[in-house]
């Protein structure tokens, strides 16, 4: 039994014991190290031999865990070979940042594999805490620190609010267990504190996936967070945070709380949407469109049924393609004097690296979901799921948000292909970030044009 444990602990243990020893290796060769270990945890997940338990203590091995193990740890990779030589150009040490990167995969994959609220506070914090270092890692960047305060003072306040909810709903239901609380207390009081406590860690959610009105430091961190570091925190926290909505919390639990969900999807889309429009800043109009995508994933949740879980874990995936590569074109053009954040600062670079201009052009016109790119594809199927649960409302919503968000994203994409004199990017991009950039191309194209083999593979791991 022990054996067997370990067995189907092995890639979580490979990604701790990966995090401690990277700190030992050169500093040449760290951030390789950390993609090693990133892969191997990856590969150990579909090792033949390791059993699948779902009655562990905290966690699952099923194969919604290793499947979600498995994109956690490749952003990982993905985030430390975009890292390799902006970590060059801004001199910071690679050892610690490939450490704190596998100890971001490791809470986030505890988190997406959860059973327990114990292991859900434990993977959350665990993730949190290292982003609370990562975002404010160059620290030769003027607003790094103040982007690592501004994560930090509503981290705090998110992990009181998580903590004080799990200690309700314990009081109320004396388990911790997510299974063991598929049905509420029948008496009023202890329904009652239920119903708090569960309302008290929705929002504490909504703080780690920067939904309205819980959105308020998302652009300051963006926008001073290293752009790897920016990525990852786009698509793997948030990821990870709606995987355990989706697929760990019983939608039984959910249900008293749809007013809430859908007030919270509502408010998260028109917030994000008119405070997109007027930015001039890529980092913080992708930090404001998030709100706007979380928004739309709060409908996956509401769906409460099989076909919104699919869906829902599809947008997950094409929006996270999408949003990594974005971060990594700006950081494969980061050089020692920092990112061209600016729409201004990246206009002409058509003229000058015609290839990073038909990449931006290509991720920003799927997330805003042009057809037939993954994310027109995502909005279909999500949108669909949600129409088929009744909201029709909020529906109507998200499909004036999706219209609006095709100015927002246009507006750079129109800078990207007009003639300038500046002399500005000329930095060569190396090999790991060609392969993170041209992979995540291929996913957005290949999940928009035939996306049978990703919904297969999906409906394989869903619970």
């Amino acid at each position: 039994m022990i054996w067997d444990a370990l067995l189907a602990l092995l890639p979580f243990l490979i990604l701790f014991i990966g995090s401690v020893s990277v700190l030992f290796v050169p500093e040449r060769r760290a951030l390789l190290f950390g993609v090693f270990c990133a892969l191997l945890a990856a590969g150990f997940c579909w090792w033949p031999c390791a059993p699948v338990m779902s009655d562990l203590l905290l966690v699952s091995s099923g194969p919604f865990a290793r499947g979600c193990l498995t994109v956690w740890a490749l952003l990982g990779a993905a985030t430390c070979l975009l890292s390799e030589r902006y970590r060059e150009s801004r001199r910071f040490a690679s050892p610690e940042f490939a450490a704190l990167v596998l100890f971001c995969v490791l809470g986030m994959s505890i988190l997406a594999a959860s059973t327990s609220l114990v292991s859900l506070f434990l993977g959350l914090e665990a993730m949190t805490l290292a982003f609370y270092v990562l975002i404010a890692f160059d620290r030769d960047n003027p607003t790094g620190a103040e982007a690592g305060l501004k994560y930090l003072l509503p981290g705090f306040l998110a992990s009181a609010l998580l903590a004080f909810g799990i200690a309700l709903v314990y009081a109320a239901t004396g388990t911790f267990t997510l299974q063991g609380n598929v049905s509420l207390p029948v008496g009023a009081a202890m329904h009652t504190i239920a119903i708090l406590g569960w309302t008290l860690i929705l929002c504490a959610i909504a703080f780690k996936s920067s939904l309205a009105p819980f959105h308020l430091w998302t652009p300051d961190v963006y926008q001073g967070a290293p752009a790897p570091v920016a990525g990852l925190l786009a698509s793997g926290s948030k990821g990870a945070v709606f995987a355990v909505l989706l697929a760990s919390i019983p939608l039984t639990l959910i249900a008293p709380m749809r007013p809430l969900l859908a007030a919270l999807a509502a408010l998260s889309m028109l917030a994000g949407t008119f405070a997109a429009l007027p930015q001039t800043n890529l980092k913080r109009m992708l930090a404001y469109s998030s709100v706007v995508h979380m928004g739309y994933m709060v409908l996956a949740v509401l769906t409460g049924h099989q076909a919104g879980l699919e869906a829902g874990l599809f947008y997950l995936l094409s929006y996270g393609a999408a949003t990594v590569a974005a971060f990594g074109l700006l950081a494969s053009l980061t050089d020692s004097n920092g990112e061209p954040q600016n729409y201004a600062a990246l206009e002409g670079l058509a003229g000058r690296s015609p290839w990073r201009a038909a990449l931006l052009t290509l991720f920003l016109l799927s997330l805003a979901g042009f057809p037939p790119l993954a994310g027109f594809m995502g909005k279909f199927v999500l949108f669909s799921a949600a129409l088929d649960a009744g909201y029709v409302w909020l529906v109507v919503l998200a499909l004036f948000s999706s219209l609006v968000s095709c100015y927002y994203y246009l507006r750079p994409v129109v800078r990207l292909f007009r003639p300038s004199s500046s002399s500005v990017f000329s930095v060569v991009a190396n090999g790991g970030e060609l392969v993170v950039l041209g992979l995540c191309a291929i996913i957005i194209v290949t999940a928009g044009m035939y996306p049978g083999p990703f919904f297969r593979l999906i409906a394989a791991i869903a619970p």
